[in-house]
Order: structure tokens, then C-alpha cells, then sequence
């Protein structure tokens, strides 16, 4: 026995057919990343359309020179300041920076050729000495001057300066003073570096005036 509610829905059926399902859409391909973009890229890309506006500087002051004689001047205040009631300058003495190694020599005008040749060969021998090494720049002008000054009271025409060649700040300091002071005496009529045998480029000859009344 057929059911009744079995063939009404039968009968619906026939009169109302199920359309066919629609056919699902094909999924979309996932998305491309990005390539990487570097640094200055993103700072072209930021400031595209920006204009540089140039500022105008005030120009730099130009740079002062610094002479060798300034550079001095500051070194002898650094090192020995004049002392005072001599009859010599540190800081003029200073400025006539010589080399370890170098050779002095200097005359006064009047000095002749042939006396400043024999000075150099050691003649006249020298009288008496002082040798400066391990002094102060105090110690060291106070030396010299009074050996000057009691070789002069002997009458003594030459005498000899040990000054060495020792380095302070790069720079041989007693032998550079010992060149400035004898140039400031007028009782040193000339001085030149003395030979091997005395001390070589580290010692000097100094010739001295001699007074009036012993001078041939």
C-alpha cells in the first residue's frame, strides 16, 4: 500500500524539478610579494618633487698663520722665563733654534777671516771650561755668564762652552740657548762648534774680547 504523503511529494517533484548545482569559481592565485626595496630608493621615492634650497654660508675666516718665531716665544715662556737683572734674554735666545748635529759658528762684525779660521782649528787653545750637562736653563745662564764674566777679569782671550745635545720637546734646549746667549754678550767677539777631540757639534770655542790695555 502506497503512502499517501509519499506520492504527493513524488508528484511535486515532477512538477518542480531541483535546478543542477552552479559550478564553483576557480580560486584566485595567492598574490606576488612585493620585491624589497632598498634604503635609497625609499628616501628618492619620499622626497620625489622636493627642492633643495642652497644656503648661503658666511665664509670661514682664514686660518692664522703661525710663525716659526711665535712658536718660540711660547716655547721659551714654557720653559724659563727671563730671568731678571741679566744681561741675556731666554726668549731671544730661543729664537735662534739650532739642530743637535748642527754646526755653529758666529763673529761680529770686525772679526777677521783668518782669526775665525784658527778658531775653528782650536787656536788659541782654550783657557778654561764649564760644562753644562744635566743644568737647568737657570743653572745653565747662570754658568755661562759667570764664566764669562771671571774669564774676562783673568784676561782670558778663549774658553770653551759644554753644552751637549740633548733633546727636550724635540729640541736640543742648552746647546739653542747657549747659541742665543753668546750672541747677546758683547764680550764674545766669536764662537764656533768645537773639534772632536773637545766635545765636536756639542761643545763651543768662545772668543773673548780682551781689555784695552793688554791688546798688543
Amino acid at each position: 500500500m502506497k503512502s499517501p504523503a509519499l506520492t504527493a511529494l513524488k508528484k511535486v517533484l515532477r512538477e518542480n524539478p531541483v535546478p543542477p548545482a552552479a559550478p564553483k569559481a576557480p580560486l584566485a592565485p595567492p598574490p606576488k610579494p612585493e620585491p624589497e626595496v632598498d634604503d635609497a630608493t625609499l628616501f628618492a621615492q619620499a622626497t620625489r618633487g622636493v627642492q633643495r634650497i642652497e644656503a648661503e654660508l658666511p665664509p670661514a675666516p682664514p686660518a692664522r698663520p703661525r710663525t716659526d718665531a711665535n712658536l718660540l716665544r711660547r716655547r721659551a715662556a714654557a720653559v724659563a722665563e727671563d730671568a731678571p737683572n741679566t744681561p741675556v734674554s731666554d726668549t731671544a735666545a730661543l729664537l735662534h733654534a739650532v739642530s743637535p748635529e748642527e754646526t755653529l759658528g758666529f763673529a761680529r762684525s770686525g772679526v777677521q777671516a783668518r782669526v775665525l779660521a784658527k778658531l775653528k782649528q782650536g787656536q788659541p787653545h782654550w783657557q778654561a771650561a764649564v760644562d753644562l750637562h744635566g743644568c737647568t736653563v737657570d743653572a745653565a745662564r747662570d754658568a755661562v755668564l759667570a764664566l764669562v764674566r771671571e774669564a774676562r777679569q783673568e784676561n782670558l782671550q778663549c774658553v770653551k762652552i759644554v753644552h751637549g745635545k740633548g733633546l727636550q720637546n724635540g729640541q736640543p734646549l742648552l746647546k739653542t740657548c747657549v747659541n742665543g746667549w753668546l750672541r747677546q754678550l758683547p764680550d764674545v767677539l766669536a764662537f764656533v762648534s768645537a773639534l772632536p777631540r773637545d766635545g765636536g757639534t756639542g761643545a763651543v770655542y768662545v772668543l773673548l774680547k780682551r781689555r784695552r790695555e793688554d791688546t798688543p
